[in-house]
């Protein structure tokens, strides 16, 4: 999947409601989010822009080029600065006016705009919700996993998580629930972690309202729930990949309570992610 970041330049032209820049401090502080979130690493994106944005006036008389190069208008100094080197360093980037916009199947935009407009998002928690919902559109589920890191940067993902995930029967029915839970799992496991950590049966608990499903341990199969993952060390001044052996014993039941469909993760890892990403193990039936 090739998504496409478009800058809604219009969305920079001043109205009578926001007469300048300086009055959008909140509204640039929120694209730059969604800036700094194409740049990482699982991402890899930049935010797309076409010439006009340059005289687009942000305020009476004066155009975001002039606002941004010569200083001219009322804006924060730090705003420039960080408009300034998102340009310079390529994090938002000239769009090829020759390359085709129209959606396929392989390709999707997402409209990025500096404020609230129609067809647009506006912060960095929208934007990856509709990451998100492109995700759970994928039918093919090679494409799905090669796609959902970029939709969930705080997650560790098994070594070939995809060899079980291809059993998934009915995947494309499947998606938006799979999307769903792994998105609960990336962005309250380690909060939940770390507030409950003492007990972590509480934990889980909050982690099953808030999908709906059950959340539980499963000692009984513990043997079958070894994963390993992949981290990188820092040996001599070189970055060495090494792989580590995780047991992930909790797990969400999919569908209902019956289901074989199944969601085994742990909490977090102090060597792989660094203690910051939850980490998943198996994606599909009960390793039994």
């Amino acid at each position: 999947m090739q998504v496409i970041n478009t800058l809604f330049e219009e969305s920079f032209r001043y109205t009578g409601e926001k007469m300048d820049l300086y009055r959008r401090r909140d509204e640039i502080g929120e694209i730059m989010e969604i800036v700094a979130y194409c740049r990482n690493d699982l991402v890899g994106e930049t935010l797309k822009y076409q010439d006009k944005i340059w005289e687009i006036p942000v305020q009476e008389g004066i155009t975001f080029v002039e606002w941004l190069y010569e200083n001219k208008g009322n804006g924060s100094a730090e705003d420039r600065r960080r408009l300034l080197e998102a340009f310079s360093k390529g994090e938002m980037t000239l769009l090829d006016e020759t390359f085709p916009l129209e959606e396929t199947a392989e390709k999707k935009t997402i409209a990025v705009a500096l404020g609230d407009f129609p067809d647009a998002v506006c912060s960095q928690q929208d934007y990856i919700q509709k990451r998100r919902d492109i995700l759970a559109s994928i039918r093919n589920v090679q494409e799905y996993e090669l796609f959902m890191r970029s939709c969930f940067v705080n997650s560790c993902f098994a070594e070939g998580i995809l060899s079980e995930m291809k059993h998934i029967p009915h995947f494309p029915d499947r998606a938006k629930e799979i999307t769903r839970a792994l998105g609960i799992l990336n962005d309250r496991a380690i909060e939940l972690y770390r507030q409950y950590s003492n007990r972590l049966e509480e934990a889980m608990k909050i982690l099953a309202s808030l999908l709906r499903r059950e959340c539980a341990p499963d000692p009984g199969h513990a043997d079958d729930l070894i994963f390993s993952f992949t981290y990188s060390e820092q040996l001599e001044g070189k970055t060495e990949e090494r792989h580590k052996e995780i047991e992930c014993q909790p797990h969400f039941k999919m569908i209902h309570p019956g289901s074989d469909l199944r969601i085994y993760f742990y909490w977090c890892d102090e060597t792989v992610g660094a203690g910051e990403r939850v980490l998943v193990g198996r994606i599909g039936r009960h390793p039994y």
